[in-house]
């Protein structure tokens, strides 16, 4: 199956080309116009995603696991600052 040429990944592989295409072999070419391929797409997936003033990053969640529970230092029982 034919790909079909596309100017960004063409471009941005050219550029690449003409800066490192000396030092590498034609098989590592090829593979470096997939990496570039793949670099595009992505790019373009995230520039599909319409981001608002009102939108925040989105916050990691990891649960604290543990086999005892979380306790505080207490000033009672001497502990923490004074």
């Amino acid at each position: 199956m034919a790909e079909t040429p596309d100017p960004e990944t063409d471009t941005l592989f050219e550029i690449v080309r003409q800066r490192y295409g000396g030092r590498l072999t034609n098989e590592q070419l090829d593979d470096l116009r997939n990496i570039v391929r793949g670099q595009v797409d992505a790019a373009r997936a995230l520039r599909a995603v319409r981001l608002t003033n009102v939108d925040e990053p989105f916050q990691r969640f990891a649960a604290f696991r543990s086999d005892e529970p979380l306790t505080l230092p207490s000033p009672q029982r001497g502990e923490g600052k004074p």
